[in-house]
């Protein structure tokens, strides 16, 4: 199962997708449409992906990864579930932990109007379906794919928040069919759609920010994908949204929006290792290795290619961890 944490120029939200091939996943057009970034984690792999395809009369979509995944690769059904048959759902719901829910499908060829627009022939099911399930499988008991779940993305950062979209009673997912036809068309492409220009300054050609994770706590995943959509956000020029992971106390002490993003146009996350992460609760400490690469004028000593070994102190809030605090105990970053 994929988790994606979806940058957007004005916020970000989390999503599901899953395997389809090994660079390969599928997931709902609302999650990945009008993206400036996308970062990826299957089974504590962490990359980012473009989308290659997207549907919104379907909502359905397609990302690929710069490098190979592993993790199981999901298969389709070749017809139609009957009314009652049990499906399950898995997703990451209102970005907690993955998340297996179960119920039957209650009918079939629904529509369901979204912001982009109608969606039909849709499967409709009484299988618990929330904010964050959005491209998540829908699967019969065999382990096969029936639908490619339609929910709502939980939004997260920015000017949106869970509850401007709530969760409803009744599920639905696109059919496996259409999932299908779509990937077998989309799959064979080779360039990706363009993704969303957020600022006219400088912008990195890719998004891609090679990591690394030594730690197995428990909270790995969602702090390195919060530290991803920040770097990833600084790459695409979304600066508003990589200014919001950042805690109310912690913007106010950089000294708001205008000084804190000022010459960030040309610097941009190339590479970051996580060595440890200590703390439980709603605090924790993160010892990382970030390599960076800036205009000479931006860089500590004229620098263009940085290493510094950065502890952040991050806190949640109850929907994401957000950077409190960045530090460098080893002092000046190194270079390249």
């Amino acid at each position: 199962m994929a988790r994606l944490a979806v940058t957007l120029c004005d916020g970000g939200g989390v999503g599901t997708g899953f395997l389809v091939g090994n660079d390969l996943i599928i997931t709902a057009a609302h999650v990945a449409k009008n993206e400036a970034a996308i970062n990826v984690s299957v089974s504590g792999q962490y990359t980012s992906a473009q989308v290659l395809g997207v549907n919104d009369n379907l909502d359905l979509a397609l990302l690929r990864t710069p490098t190979p995944l592993t993790g199981h690769k999901f298969g389709f059904a070749p017809d139609l579930p009957a009314q009652g048959v049990e499906v399950a759902a898995l997703g990451f719901p209102l970005d907690r932990g993955l998340a297996f829910t179960s119920g039957r499908v209650s009918a079939l060829n629904q529509e369901v109007r979204l912001p982009a627009g109608t969606v039909r022939g849709l499967i409709q099911t009484d299988t618990a379906i929330n904010p964050g399930n959005s491209g998540g499988p829908l699967l019969l008991m065999n382990g096969s794919v029936v639908g490619v779940v339609s929910s709502k993305r939980a939004w997260v950062l920015g000017t949106h928040d869970q509850n401007d979209y709530g969760a409803e009673g009744t599920g639905y997912a696109a059919p496996a069919s259409a999932a299908a036809a779509a990937m077998a068309d989309w799959g064979r492409r080779t360039t990706p759609l363009p993704q969303a220009s957020c600022d006219s300054q400088a912008q990195t050609s890719s998004s891609n920010i090679i990591t690394t994770n030594n730690s197995d706590h428990e909270q790995a995943t969602k702090v390195i994908q919060s530290l991803l959509t920040h770097g990833q956000a600084i790459n695409r020029a979304a600066y508003d949204t990589a200014f919001a992971v950042l805690t109310p106390e912690l913007q106010a002490s950089e000294g708001g929006f205008a000084k804190w993003s000022s010459g960030l146009g040309t610097s941009f996350w190339r590479a970051l290792t996580v060595n440890s992460i200590r703390g439980s609760g709603t605090e924790l400490t993160v010892d990382t290795v970030l390599r960076t690469e800036q205009s000479a004028a931006h860089g500590p000593g004229g620098q263009t290619c940085s290493d510094w070994g950065l502890r952040y102190r991050m806190k949640w809030d109850g929907t994401i961890w957000r950077v409190a605090e960045a530090t460098t105990p080893g002092g000046p970053p190194k270079a390249c």
